[in-house]
């Protein structure tokens, strides 16, 4: 004969600990590796600067309170068995508010969408609560002990929980690559912040000024200028106006700290800017300073200008000294001496770059559709100076 009896604590506190420890897992990892930089920026915006944020600290604090909330919520609500999983339904929305913010939010301080949100999901909790006590109470029949019927229900439920709460991530990639850029400077860590968003299309002018920073502290920015989209000529080395400190915590400031001077309020383009560096006797010696008054050249398309220029940095006498040069400076060599003239292309000593512009030319000059050329070259040579001053 089988009778209904009250559903044993020992299957309940397997639940309650299981339940437990995979919502403290993904909540702590969420937080450490994928959101820090979110509440990072939102903490500093939101304290003005006079607070940072911890990445370990503060994915440990926010868990625990977490699950302080967690356990309060079950103890009123006396969930069991198979709706164990929905006590931490409100620790979910609280994780889900904190991990939503964008860039609108933080610099706006608003609550964007969980103004009217957050009100339905409180509604809704109500009445999975009311619902829950007009059903029998938990039990099981005797002899008929089977875990896994209590367990995967829990399971399922916390796994849909996760989902809901990753989807409602800010979902601007470009935003989240500028706050990882950003973290990552901050580190010195230069090598990380130049290789943020590589395999993206997407970019910004912050983004780009962020990285391009990155290659010069390498020793880098004429060698891989052109490995990342390039659609805002100068700006991707320096926006002006980029000098809010109170949103940002790596500014153009920082980067005109580096090259030796502030900009007044008088200087408002990159151009004036590095030529008053240039004209200092204090800051003209500045090892970065060549790279971005050069690469300033080439981002705005002035080959006269960067022929005229590079003299003053680097020793062009020799084949030698030009096949030793940065790679966006050899392409923009390249095409001096073939302005110059056909002796003058065929004598450039990089044989290897020769080849691949010929090979760029005779594609520029293949007889197909402009989508399909426009594709083989963006594939073979999107990287290169060439593929910029044509596009």
């Amino acid at each position: 004969m089988n009778y209904n009896n009250p559903l044993p604590s020992s299957i309940n506190n397997i639940i309650k600990l299981t339940t437990i420890v995979l919502f403290a897992l993904f909540s702590f990892i969420y937080l450490f590796c994928i959101q820090n930089d979110v509440l990072a920026e939102a903490q500093y915006v939101f304290s003005g600067g006079l607070t940072t944020y911890s990445r370990l600290w503060g994915a440990l604090i926010i868990t625990g309170f977490l699950l302080v909330i967690q356990y309060y919520v079950a103890k009123a609500s006396k969930l069991v068995g198979r709706w164990y999983a929905l006590t931490f339904f409100p620790s979910f929305v609280v994780l889900a508010i904190l991990t939503s913010l964008n860039r609108a939010v933080i610099e706006d301080f608003s609550f964007g969408q969980w103004v009217w949100a957050l009100p339905l999901l409180i509604v809704l909790f109500i009445l999975l609560l009311y619902i829950k006590r007009r059903l029998p109470g938990e039990s099981i029949d005797d002899g008929d002990y089977h875990l896994s019927r209590y367990l995967w229900p829990n399971y399922a439920v916390m796994f849909l929980m996760m989902l809901v709460c990753g989807a409602n991530a800010s979902a601007d990639d470009v935003f989240m690559y500028e706050l990882k850029a950003e973290r990552l400077l901050l580190e010195d860590n230069f090598e990380g912040a130049s290789r943020v968003g590589e395999k993206s299309m997407n970019t910004s002018p912050r983004l780009n000024e962020m990285r391009m920073y990155a290659l010069a502290r390498q020793g880098l920015l004429g060698e891989k200028l052109f490995d990342y989209p390039q659609p805002y000529a100068t700006q991707s080395l320096m926006m002006m106006d980029d000098t809010v400190t109170r949103l940002h915590r790596f500014t153009c400031k920082n980067i005109q700290k580096a090259l030796g001077a502030w900009a007044n309020t008088s200087v408002t383009s990159f151009d004036h800017y590095v030529d008053l560096l240039r004209k200092n006797p204090s800051t003209c010696h500045n090892p970065l300073l060549a790279d971005y008054i050069l690469c300033g050249k080439l981002l705005e398309k002035d080959l006269r200008g960067f022929t005229q220029v590079i003299k003053r940095y680097y020793d062009l006498s020799s084949p030698v000294n030009v096949r030793d040069l940065p790679k966006a400076y050899r392409e923009a060599m390249l095409l001096q001496a073939k302005a110059i003239g056909r002796d003058s292309l065929n004598a450039f000593v990089d044989t290897l770059m020769l080849s691949n512009y010929k090979d760029y030319c005779a594609i520029m000059d293949a007889d197909e559709s402009d989508l399909v050329r426009k594709n083989r070259l963006r594939r073979s040579y999107g990287n290169t100076l060439w593929w910029y001053l044509d596009n």
